[in-house]
C-alpha cells in the first residue's frame, strides 16, 4: 500500500514528510519552554528562540528537502501556539506568509546545483535561507509589540537582540544542518 501524498509544486510530500515537519515544529515549541524560562535571569531570552528555530527549521529542511516544508512547519508551531497559548489567529495567519521569501531563495539557488534537492544540504544555502526566514520573523515580532501592542522597549536592547539573534541563526544553521543530513540518511 502506498502512502497518500500531498502535492505541493511540483514535487508531493508523503506522510513521512508530513509527520517530520510536525516533529520538527513540535520540538521548537517543546525549545520554546526552555527559552521563556532563560527569561527570568537572561534578558535576551528572545534571541536564544532564534537558535532552537533556525535549528529545527534547517533540521526539518535538510530532512523533507522539499519546497514548501517551511510553510507547512511555520504553519504546524503557529498551530501549536494558537491551541496552547491561546494566540489571537490574525498574529499566525501573517507568520505563516514570511516562508515564502525563504522558499524563492531556495528554488532560485537549486538550479545552480546538478541535483536541485542538494541545495538543502547546502550549510551556505541553508544559512541565507534561515537568516531571511529570522530577519523577516525578527522584524515582524519586534514592530508587533512596539507599534502594534506598544510595549515599550529601548532601540538599543532591539539591536542588541537582533544582533544575537543573528548570530546564534550560525550556530542553529550548523547543528541543524548536522541533524538534517544525519536524520535524513537514516529515514532514506
Amino acid at each position: 500500500m502506498e502512502a497518500k501524498k500531498v502535492s505541493v509544486g511540483s514535487k508531493k510530500f508523503s506522510a513521512v514528510d508530513l509527520i517530520t515537519v510536525v516533529v520538527f515544529a513540535a520540538l521548537v515549541r517543546v525549545l520554546w519552554i526552555v527559552f521563556k524560562s532563560a527569561g527570568v535571569v537572561f534578558p535576551f531570552n528572545h534571541s536564544a528562540m532564534h537558535l532552537f528555530s533556525s535549528f529545527c527549521l534547517v533540521s526539518c529542511m535538510a530532512v523533507v528537502k522539499k519546497r514548501g516544508a517551511a510553510f507547512y512547519y511555520t504553519v504546524g508551531w503557529c498551530a501549536i501556539n494558537f491551541f496552547l497559548q491561546g494566540e489571537h489567529w490574525a498574529y499566525w495567519v501573517l507568520v505563516v506568509l514570511l516562508p515564502f521569501i525563504p522558499e524563492m531563495y531556495m528554488k532560485k539557488r537549486s538550479a545552480s546545483f546538478e541535483n536541485p534537492d542538494d541545495v538543502y544540504h547546502s550549510y551556505k544555502d541553508l544559512l541565507v535561507f534561515a537568516l531571511i526566514y529570522t530577519i523577516l520573523y525578527f522584524v515582524f515580532v519586534w514592530f508587533s509589540l512596539i507599534y502594534i501592542y506598544f510595549i515599550p522597549i529601548p532601540w538599543g536592547l532591539s539591536y542588541a537582540a537582533f544582533g544575537l539573534a543573528l548570530v546564534l541563526v550560525f550556530l542553529g544553521t550548523y547543528l541543524g544542518r548536522k541533524v538534517g543530513i544525519k536524520a535524513s540518511s537514516l529515514i532514506n
